[in-house]
């Protein structure tokens, strides 16, 4: 919990702004889940 928050605080001072901070980490989980899926729809479409 305290990790999520320290790299959340980071995030905004690097930005300067608490806002974009947030829309940039959903920006990247997002990414991130996208990347993961499509990996493995991949996998599985190759087995078949």
């Amino acid at each position: 919990m305290r990790t999520t928050e320290y790299e959340s605080h980071v995030i905004s001072r690097f930005l300067g702004e608490e806002s974009g901070a947030s829309l940039m980490e959903y920006a990247l989980i997002g990414a991130i889940i996208a990347a993961i899926g499509a990996l493995i729809f991949l996998a599985i479409s190759k087995e078949k």
